[in-house]
């Protein structure tokens, strides 16, 4: 699901409720150890709400703990539409949006 090293955690295929569990394990090991994350969902085809959660977390986690945390692209696909259905990007100008669409037109 995911490779970990120097900072960035890449996730691919489906990441869901099914398999959240590894994915927060070595999310919050590199908080634990980095000073900035780059996360890589340029292969994620598949998502639900706990990974929204997850990287929400994390995001609150990091700014508390002064970790930079960024994508590496914006949010596209089946985790976008799990941002919109779940209201994550009505304030486009929110933090919150900032992080999910870096940047890119919705």
């Amino acid at each position: 699901m995911s490779d970990v090293g120097s900072g960035t955690i890449s996730f691919a295929g489906e990441v869901t409720i099914s398999n959240i569990g590894e994915a927060h394990e070595q999310l919050g090991a590199l908080l634990r150890e980095q000073g900035a994350i780059v996360i890589d969902i340029q292969d994620l085809t598949d998502t639900d709400l706990t990974f929204v959660q997850l990287l929400e977390s994390a995001r609150r986690k990091a700014g508390e703990n002064g970790v930079g945390l960024s994508l590496n692209t914006p949010a596209a696909g089946s985790l976008l539409e799990v941002l919109r259905r779940g209201g994550f990007l009505d304030d486009e100008t929110s933090d919150r949006a900032q992080f999910w669409l870096q940047g890119a037109a919705q």
